[in-house]
């Protein structure tokens, strides 16, 4: 009431709109700051039509994509095994049950190589056959073997899948590393790449070594720039790292230095802060970082210390390295009380999985798209409430 009685005029409300009448291109804005998390889209979907529309736009994916940068890290494939055992990390509503992504793999047939989104498994006994599979849009591809490298009793196998840095849609590439069987004189490796565009495999690459080697590491390559790279052991207990330029085709190798000598799960390659190329070598709970100068030349980056896992691992044996995560830029630790992550630029430490049997496992990371089923995803309010705080937030 004013003094004389009459009715003060209402003030204008200067509250911002509800998201739902906001123009698309605003609300697109938005909901591309939702968290990168697998719930995140397809519960956003669930809103309304309006909203599917926008989620599930190919444009405004790759945009989400874009906007985040590293996809979150689902779980991880486990090698050598009869199917494709998946163990989910996360929780819920994010995390995807095992069934999600089972597909039953035929008899001798082992999954190498996770990487983009993309599981790469490959047979061993011929014909040999590679297959590329997408878990998340269900999707599969076939590949048959160059028939020059289609040959059991002289070559043991490895390979690598991902996607094109400048690629658009679902474009992909595998790369096939091969070498004589142990017990036969092995002194060379092959190697070549298939592209989807194509749909054909590259002349195939050969690289002399400069003495023999007994084995291809079996655990999968990692990506450094725009080379992927694995370890090949010598017996003499010495490791080579072998590097399968994509831009080239062309192999090469390069010697670890000779102070380091441990068991396969003892060492693996990473990159260093840089992005070049490094490795990191376990003895006890004792690591160390290292990262190769022009010229070849090794130096020790930094040590570190895992002390912070003997409390949680009392009267364990020491960790074994059984897997590398690309995007989070962390090593998986296996101890009898499971299997931790650690993040190499932090040396944070979380446990992820209560599997105490030494095995080698792929990284899983991916966005989850809009309209693609999780299993545990619900209605989108929680979502609607979710953009209500972000609109006010950046208003």
């Amino acid at each position: 009431m004013s003094t004389r009685g009459e009715m003060s005029p209402r003030r204008r409300s200067t509250s911002p709109p509800p998201p739902a009448s906001l123009p698309d291109d605003m609300l697109g804005e938005i909901l591309l700051r939702l968290p990168p998390r697998p719930s995140s889209l397809p519960r956003a979907s669930l809103v309304s039509k309006r909203w599917y529309s926008l989620v599930a736009d190919p444009q405004f994916q790759r945009r989400f994509r874009d906007h985040h940068g590293k996809p979150p890290l689902l779980g991880f494939f486990l090698q050598e095994s009869p199917s494709s055992a998946f163990v989910p990390i996360l929780d819920r509503p994010d995390r995807i049950p095992r069934g999600r992504f089972s597909m039953p793999l035929s008899e001798g047939t082992h999954i190498v190589d996770c990487r983009h989104g993309l599981v790469l498994s490959l047979s061993r006994s011929p014909p040999h056959r590679l297959l590329v599979w997408d878990p998340v849009a269900r999707e599969q591809r076939r590949l048959v073997f160059p028939p020059e490298l289609d040959n059991d009793q002289m070559l043991r196998f490895n390979g690598a899948v991902l996607r094109p840095a400048r690629s658009q849609g679902s474009h992909f590439q595998v790369a096939l590393i091969a070498h004589y069987k142990v017990g036969n004189p092995c002194t060379r490796v092959f190697a070549c790449l298939y592209s989807s565009e194509t749909g054909i495999w590259s002349k195939i690459n050969s690289l002399q070594l400069q003495s023999s080697i007994s084995l291809l590491g079996p655990g999968p390559s990692t990506l450094i720039g725009n080379s992927l790279c694995w370890l090949l052991w010598e017996p003499s207990d010495n490791y080579v790292i072998l590097e399968f330029d994509l831009d080239t085709q062309s192999l090469t190798e390069t010697e670890l230095p000779p102070q380091v000598e441990a068991p396969l799960l003892k060492l693996r390659i990473v990159p260093t802060e840089d992005g070049g190329l490094g490795f990191i070598h376990l003895s006890g709970l004792h690591g160390q970082l290292w990262k190769r100068e022009p010229g070849s030349v090794w130096v020790l980056d930094r040590a570190i210390e895992f002390e912070e896992l003997r409390s949680v691992c009392k009267g364990d044996r020491y960790p074994r390295v059984v897997g590398f995560s690309e995007d989070s830029n962390a090593i998986l630790l296996q101890t009898n009380s499971g299997v931790f992550m650690v993040y190499l630029r932090s040396m944070e430490f979380k446990k992820i999985s209560n599997m105490g049997v030494i095995r080698l496992r792929c990284p899983f990371a991916c966005f989850y798209p809009a309209g693609t089923g999780i299993g545990d995803v619900h209605g989108g309010d929680d979502v609607l409430e979710y953009v209500k705080w972000l609109f006010v937030e950046t208003c």
